[in-house]
């Protein structure tokens, strides 16, 4: 529960210490804001003592934020930005969407104090889309203040005032609903910010408006040191006005004031800040001016170290994920060596079974023709049938009914009636004068094959014949070859011509083509 309080904290000490907070988690953060203010290097122990005892990724992710947050506002944005992602990681596992807005938030914030816009923008932008997916209204006002906040940086105060305009719009909301006083508080110091960026761009009215109406909404009760760190800004803005009107004593004053709450709190981010707007307005004595002004190059130049410290990181980072992309490019060129390699050795096989079947195939043909033209004694044949017929299971026809159905049945397969289309087992029956159960009788003891299943055979070796008889066959369609056959469509064809001969139509007649003209080349030589 302590951990869950403490994140919710850590919107609160962001720009200036503006703090935002949901009306979900309202109740959470009462009593960590009637508390003494946490310093940057309070974040850092008690998010390292946390994540000491975190015994769950949950607790974990949530002291790498707020260690995160702690480094961010002493300004080392080189760690900052490390925990940050450390803690993103785990908030994307977990599916925690708004726990990753902050991340994101921060990272945003991070890597734009260091210039390093590409990655700041992506950030920013990721923080965006999870707003809008999650149409919440606070996340969506958080986008628009960091929007205005990168803006600031840049010190583009004109583009940044719509952004807190619509930010002070949001919390004048919660003011309208009673929320709790810490959110009330939240809206009037809101107010100083958008006087902030008035003052930067030279619209003291406007600044003065903005600034009355906040020290007409919150009393000033609200200036203890339970909320001191709040009021950096006010000051800040208190002092610009004042100088602006020639009262540098009370100029003074307040920056005294402002840099007081800053160190206490341990805020170097924004110490520099006021420190920068301190020397331009020139109201110290030049003893003092020259203090101010060593520290201020002190952090400037801490600033700088860490700019340059993240810069090589993001270019480490780069150059690694170059060597990455290598490694990966050369591990894709290998697995792609491999793969062709297997493909290659894969169509060499299958191309050696084709040109074996090819040959298998062209051996029968001319074996069948050789045997075609060779004169069998019929009396032998007759005896030979008659023993296999012998030799099977019991019949359900006469042997001399079986004798005469094997004699037609060569007498069919010497013809072509089989190639006629959609040739039946009555066109059957009836061409070999007998009935359907004699017939599947027949074919079954001696062929071991159904009717289709003798026809598609008949028809597959009627077209091999014709096209090893016949080459200028080879230059016919599929579909004509097809229509020769009998067969219902061309692609019936080529399924029962690969399952019979385990090689298409078309690779036989390629290799039939290749077969011929070898053998013409050969004779002429």
């Amino acid at each position: 529960m302590k951990i869950l309080r403490m994140l919710t904290f850590l919107f609160a000490v962001i720009c200036f210490g503006q703090n935002t907070v949901n009306k979900d988690i309202y109740k959470s953060t009462i009593d960590i804001n009637q508390q003494s203010f946490k310093t940057s290097d309070q974040l850092i122990i008690e998010g390292e003592k946390t994540l000491r005892l975190s015994k769950t990724d949950d607790e974990t992710s949530k002291s790498y934020l707020y260690i995160s947050v702690g480094h961010y506002l002493k300004g080392n944005f080189s760690k900052s930005i490390f925990y940050a992602k450390k803690a993103d990681l785990l908030f994307l596992r977990d599916h925690k969407e708004k726990e990753h807005f902050i991340t994101n938030y921060y990272l945003s914030l991070a890597y734009h104090k260091c210039g390093v816009m590409h990655e700041a923008t992506q950030y920013l932008n990721e923080a965006e889309k999870t707003a809008i997916r999650h149409n919440d209204p606070f996340l969506n006002a958080m986008t628009q203040k960091l929007k205005a906040i990168l803006l600031e940086n840049e010190k583009k105060y004109t583009e940044a005032i719509p952004y807190r305009i619509f930010c002070n719009s949001y919390f004048q909301t919660g003011l309208d609903k009673n929320f709790p006083q810490n959110v009330m508080s939240e809206f009037a110091f809101s107010k100083c910010y958008l006087a902030f960026d008035y003052l930067m761009i030279g619209d003291i009215e406007k600044a003065k408006k903005e600034i009355s109406i906040f020290e007409s909404t919150i009393a000033s009760s609200k200036f203890s040191n339970e909320l001191n760190w709040r009021a950096a800004i006010y000051y800040v803005c208190k002092a610009i006005i004042a100088a602006k009107e020639n009262d540098e004593k009370s100029a003074a004053l307040h920056f005294d004031t402002a840099i007081d709450i800053t160190r206490k709190s341990k805020m170097n981010e924004r110490l520099t800040v006021l420190l920068e707007q301190r020397l331009k307005l020139n109201i110290d004595a030049s003893e003092k001016r020259e203090v101010l002004f060593a520290e201020f190059l002190k952090r400037k130049d801490h600033f700088r170290k860490e700019s340059t410290k993240v810069i090589n990181q993001e270019i480490s980072r780069q150059d690694l994920n170059l060597i990455h992309q290598r490694e990966y490019k050369y591990i894709f060129i290998l697995v792609a060596v491999f793969l062709s390699l297997g493909v290659l050795i894969f169509k060499r096989r299958k191309r050696k079974k084709q040109k074996a079947y090819f040959e298998e195939i062209i051996e029968e043909l001319e074996n069948n023709k050789e045997t075609s033209n060779s004169v069998i004694d019929e009396e032998e044949k007759n005896e030979e049938t008659l023993s296999e017929c012998a030799d099977s299971r019991p019949h359900i026809i006469s042997e001399a009914t079986k004798t005469d159905l094997l004699k037609k049945l060569e007498k069919f397969e010497k013809g072509k009636a089989f190639t006629a289309k959609n040739f039946t087992l009555s066109n059957f029956v009836s061409i070999l004068d007998t009935n359907t159960k004699y017939i599947n009788s027949i074919l079954k003891e001696h062929h071991g094959k159904t009717f289709n299943e003798y026809i598609n055979d008949l028809r597959i070796k009627y077209i091999l014949e014709y096209l090893h008889e016949n080459p200028e066959s080879l230059k016919y369609k599929l579909s004509h070859l097809s229509d020769l056959g009998g067969f219902s469509s061309h692609s019936y064809f080529t399924k029962v011509f690969t399952q019979k001969n385990k090689i298409s139509p078309s690779k036989f007649i390629a290799s039939l083509k290749e077969k011929n003209k070898k053998e013409k080349k050969d004779y002429n030589e």
